[in-house]
């Protein structure tokens, strides 16, 4: 098994964790696209839980997905749903964020400490087509209520059930004949 992570950090608590667990994983510090790994190296490639809304480039991303996957390889995405940055923590009523729209290229995360995480944005049927033009057949779609992550001592409304809060994709690298 392997992990990629841009962060040095994320890495090296991974690789304890690991240590930790008994479990043999190796952990590379590196972007995709661009990880120092051979072509055709993975039966699966997992991404998510926050790593869409860093990427710069999807179509580039999903292409290197393909290059890493084994022919019948598998990627499994479990991400916040593009729709979650409109969604305001109110508690009482879900409402929609009047100074964000679901076509925005970026936002800043306020949520961030000192307020200013620039996230980028992109929709549903983006994160599709990038899958998709990297012949990638898509085997799953599915919207969820739940979100991922919620901090601690916040209970939105947005999260009780109305609104879409997560996504899971899974693709398979479709065989060439």
């Amino acid at each position: 098994m392997v992990g990629v992570d841009f962060s040095e950090v994320a890495a090296a608590a991974a690789r304890r964790r690991a240590r930790e667990l008994g479990v043999d994983c190796r952990y590379v510090v590196a972007e995709l696209p661009g990880a120092p790994l051979r072509d055709g190296c993975a039966d699966l490639v997992y991404t998510g839980k926050g790593a869409l809304i860093w990427l710069s480039d999807l179509t580039a991303w999903a292409g290197d997905v393909a290059r890493l996957l084994k022919p019948s390889g598998h990627l499994f995405v479990h991400e916040a749903h593009p729709m979650v940055p409109l969604w305001t923590w109110d508690e009482d009523e879900p409402r929609v964020r009047p100074d964000r729209g679901y076509f925005d290229r970026d936002h800043v995360n306020d949520t961030f400490p000192a307020n200013g995480a620039v996230e980028r944005q992109v929709t549903l049927a983006e994160i599709v087509m990038a899958v998709l033009s990297a012949g990638l057949e898509i085997l799953h779609l599915s919207e969820h209520p739940e979100p991922f992550w919620r901090p601690d001592g916040v209970e939105a409304a947005a999260w009780r059930g109305r609104l879409p809060n997560s996504f899971a994709l899974l693709a398979r690298l479709e065989t060439r004949a």
